[in-house]
This record gives structure tokens, C-alpha cells and sequence, in this order.
């Protein structure tokens, strides 16, 4: 059995495959979680058994294929969001969508998929909980992680009753909020801390200051020896100034490529904005990445910004 999910794993994803590895094994089966991207730094706790692989480094794929005949896809809105991942999966595998993304595709053989659920870790809980399995700690953790940056620290307008409700009965378990907040949020290197100073001290806002954008350069990140590993959530301090409802971070990845993550804390969809250039996410929270230099994405990113905003003109940033 296989379990994966999009590209670059966030907190949501990689709690929710955990746990679901644990129901999997709980039920006598046995199962790999493979995903294309790295761990991101702060959330290597939530896997001390290092049960997560990258494809870039999986081995044992007979002829480029996994070895499965079901799959379990969490936290995607479509096939090509698992990235590579999707090359690997074999044709007669049944395929299971779990997701809480209303643009789901509905691309499974069997597909579960819930809008009004908070994050995909809080689908994962009821369905533990309908299996009735006892929850581990470390299985509370890794859920209340993913509830928690999926919601923003409870912060965006997914953060439900239910979701919450789940919450309290992940910590009764034993997961240890002010523990697993300070490990994700407040555990960062010196140089971190520097390369959010660089950062930081640069923003470009449109005249109405609704908009905040931020530039990461692979030089800074070279001069600093940042682990990219480190930089997720970086996105998040756009959001910080106040007025502003609208935050990006362009990361350049190369000459011809150029990272997005896009941030809001009002109605403002950045997903449409995402979706738009292949990539996805929730109403307030997204990423894309662009087949293009920094400053062009910069331009094209912020044009689809203002066709959205089209009743509230947004004036492009300066490059």
C-alpha cells in the first residue's frame, strides 16, 4: 500500500499521513508513504522513525513503479499536484482521494472528500475514531499539528466547532499544544532569524497597502547557508503590517523558476490565484510554482491578482 501527498508536504499533509500509516498498520497491513519534497525542518519531530520518503531518494521501485495495489492520496486536489509521485503508482492500483479542498477534482476510485472539514487531519481523526483504534500520543500529535497549521494556529476562517471539538480530544490523548506550537513555530536557527531580517527589511506594498510582498534570492539564501528546508511558514510574516489582507513570497528557485505562496486573512481567494498557475490550496492560504524568473512572476502573478480585485484596482509592484 502507498500513501502520498502534493508537493513540498506541510503540516496537514504529513500529520494526516502518520496517522493514517498507523490505522493502516493497526489493520495488519503494511504500507509506504512516499511524497516528492523534502521534510520541511520544523516538522522533523512529527517523524522521528524517518517513515517518510522523498521520491528523489526512494529505492526499491520495481521498473519506476511502487509496489501496491491500493493507494491513499491525501490533501491533493488533482493527480498532478502529487508530482512525480504520480509516475509510480501502478495502473491497477485503486486509488482512494481523501481531501477537504472543494476544487477537488474527484480523480479516485473511491474519493472522500469534505469542504467543511478544517484540515485533512481532522477527517483522519473521525475516521480512527469510526475504526475504534486507540489513539497513541504520538499519533494526537501529529493530527493536532496538522489541525493547527492548517488552520493557522486557528486563525483562518476554516477553524470550525468540529475541528476544535477534535482538538481537545487529540490533547486528552496526550498532545501537548504548547509543545507542539513552540517546536513548529518558535525553533528556528540564528541564520533563520537573519534571512527573516533580510527579508523583512524590503517589503513592496501596493499604494493601498492591502498587498505585502516579500523576495527570497538564492544568493541570500546561499550567503546565509539557509537549509530551504527551514524558510516554510516564512510567507506568514507578510501578513503581520497592519491593513494588510493580502501576502506573497516569491522564491527563486532558478534563472526560469520562481516559488509563490500566497497568504490572505480576509474573503480574498488566493487559491484561484494558485490554481491558476497550476498549483492549489485553501481560501487563505496557497502556493504555486512558476516556469519563470523572479521578476516576471512577480508581473504575472500580480496581474491575475488585480483581474481578481478588479472592482478594487491593485497597482503592480515595482520590480
Amino acid at each position: 500500500m502507498l500513501i502520498t501527498s502534493h508537493i513540498d508536504p506541510d503540516g496537514d499533509s504529513i500529520g494526516s499521513q502518520l496517522a493514517l500509516a498507523y490505522l493502516v498498520e493497526k489493520r495488519k497491513k503494511s504500507c509506504r508513504i512516499i511524497n516528492q519534497g523534502d521534510l520541511p525542518y520544523k516538522y522533523a519531530f512529527l517523524d522521528p522513525k524517518g517513515n517518510i520518503e522523498s521520491i528523489q531518494a526512494s529505492g526499491n521501485l520495481k521498473d519506476g513503479k511502487v509496489e501496491a495495489d491500493l493507494v491513499l492520496v491525501l490533501d491533493c486536489t488533482s493527480t498532478s499536484r502529487m508530482g512525480e509521485v504520480a509516475g509510480i503508482i501502478p495502473s491497477q492500483a485503486a486509488v482512494v482521494n481523501i481531501d477537504h479542498h472543494a476544487d477537488n477534482e474527484n480523480f479516485g476510485t473511491l474519493n472522500y472528500v469534505d469542504p467543511q472539514a478544517s484540515a485533512v487531519g481532522e477527517m483522519v481523526f473521525w475516521l480512527i475514531k469510526a475504526a475504534e483504534v486507540p489513539i497513541l500520543q504520538e499519533v494526537a500529535t501529529g493530527l493536532y499539528a496538522a489541525i493547527l497549521t492548517d488552520t493557522g494556529r486557528f486563525k483562518f476562517s476554516n477553524t470550525s466547532a468540529s475541528c476544535l471539538r477534535a482538538c481537545a480530544e487529540l490533547i486528552e490523548k496526550g498532545a501537548d499544544p504548547r509543545s507542539i506550537t513552540n517546536r513548529i513555530y518558535f525553533n528556528h536557527s540564528l541564520a533563520f532569524l537573519k534571512l527573516l531580517g533580510t527579508v523583512l527589511s524590503s517589503p513592496q506594498m501596493t499604494e493601498d497597502n492591502r498587498v505585502c510582498a516579500m523576495t527570497l534570492r538564492r544568493k541570500t539564501l546561499a550567503d546565509l547557508g539557509i537549509d530551504p528546508k527551514e524558510i516554510e511558514g516564512l510567507v506568514n510574516y507578510s501578513l503581520f503590517l497592519q491593513g494588510v489582507e493580502i501576502g506573497l513570497l516569491f522564491t527563486e528557485k532558478s534563472d526560469q523558476s520562481t516559488k509563490v505562496n500566497l497568504r490572505s486573512q480576509n474573503q480574498f481567494d488566493v487559491a484561484r490565484v494558485a490554481k491558476h498557475f497550476g498549483g492549489g490550496g485553501h481560501r487563505n492560504a496557497a502556493g504555486c510554482i512558476l516556469p519563470l524568473g523572479l521578476e516576471q512572476a512577480k508581473k504575472t502573478v500580480f496581474k491575475q491578482v488585480q483581474r481578481i480585485l478588479k472592482h478594487e484596482p491593485v497597482r503592480s509592484i515595482d520590480s
